[in-house]
């Protein structure tokens, strides 16, 4: 019996472990919000990591961390953030999909917003089709051509690798040629009214 229990022990220990914490820098200077690794607004986790926010220096107002646009199901946040800035917010999403977030007495006036990216299994999808709030790219994963979801409005966009390389651009309302793209993931950057931030998996 007691062997059992430490093999359960083992097992959830192991299986908790892999979920990875991704902090978010409130950087009250420039009114921003700087992801630690990248010096990013936007971010990629896995379904189960925790995105964690905490400040690089004293905040001089009041801030938020606001969700503005998020998956159906997925559960608001709306934290305030004031001096003194001794703690920090953490947000576990539980829904595949794109989290898009601000700070609500600076999104306008200094452009204070940020997106999370939750994508699940280690290929990046849970299953032939990517939904990220109105935009849907399919097939994904694919070989050759990609498709936009028909939204009502047109968007650019640019491809990257995972280095953070350009690889092409193009617009929604058109089919796209991705069979040069070496066998990999990529990100796909939408630019719009907030920029979108899309996984790509060409086989």
């Amino acid at each position: 019996m007691k062997k059992l229990i430490l093999l359960i022990c083992l097992i959830l220990v192991s299986f908790t472990s892999k979920a990875t914490i991704h902090i978010v820098n409130v950087w009250d200077g420039y009114f921003q919000f700087v992801d630690a690794i990248n010096f990013s607004q936007d971010i990629t986790i896995q379904l189960g990591d925790t995105v964690q926010w905490l400040p690089l220096d004293p905040p001089q107002m009041i801030h938020t961390i606001t969700s503005t646009n998020i998956p159906s199901g997925a559960t608001a946040f709306d934290q305030i953030w004031q001096a003194p800035a001794d703690t920090f917010f953490q947000y576990i999403p539980q829904i595949v999909g794109l989290y898009e977030y601000e700070c609500t007495p600076h999104a306008l006036s200094h452009g204070m917003i940020g997106s999370i990216n939750v994508i699940d299994g280690v290929n990046g999808v849970s299953n032939k089709l990517l939904m990220e709030n109105d935009l849907l790219i399919y097939p994904n994963p694919t070989t050759n051509y990609i498709n936009f979801k028909e939204s009502g409005v047109v968007y650019l966009f640019d491809v990257y690798n995972l280095n953070g390389q350009f690889k092409l651009s193009g617009t929604t309302d058109t089919k796209v040629n991705v069979s040069t793209l070496v066998n990999g993931v990529y990100i796909i950057k939408v630019i719009g009214h907030k920029p979108r931030t899309l996984t790509l998996i060409k086989e």
